[in-house]
């Protein structure tokens, strides 16, 4: 009979220890999301200065230069340039997209690693006092619900 009433604490213990991940990883996941959205406002923000400096350096160098060939050049240095920051900008959102979507990912698989542990429950144990803790997961889903995390990205 002792053994009975350890196996339900550790069950207990266990839907906690799962609740508490998924909360964990849920706040870590929009924490990171505003971040690097941040972030990535920010290098936008960056390269839209850098863009006008440019612009006006290049403004100023093409009326002072006699050189076509000088033009030319500071044109191409200019599109490198731009080029290069788009596409680190673009690397960035491409690699924290991934990160949040595996972040996503594995608070997926903690709810269905969670909705296992209460069917494996329900077959083992009384389903009355099962019930009561199935709602107690029901509300905490209610509060915490994977489905709201954005995807606007």
């Amino acid at each position: 009979m002792g053994n009975f009433f350890s196996k339900k604490d550790t069950f207990e213990k266990k839907v906690l220890a799962m609740e508490t991940m998924i909360t964990n990883m849920e706040s870590k996941n929009k924490c990171s999301k505003e971040f690097h959205d941040n972030n990535y406002k920010k290098i936008i923000f960056y390269f839209i200065i850098i863009e006008i400096i440019l612009a006006y350096f290049l403004y100023n160098v093409i009326f002072s230069s006699e050189a076509l060939s000088e033009k030319a050049m500071y044109f191409v240095y200019s599109f490198l340039i731009s080029i290069g920051i788009y596409t680190f900008a673009k690397l960035y959102r491409f690699t924290y997209c991934k990160l949040i979507n595996n972040n996503e990912k594995k608070i997926k698989k903690l709810y269905t690693g969670l909705e296992r542990l209460f069917e494996e429950r329900k077959r083992v144990t009384d389903y009355e006092h099962t019930k009561k803790l199935f709602e107690k997961y029901e509300n905490f889903k209610k509060q915490n619900p994977s489905d709201q995390i954005d995807n606007n990205r």
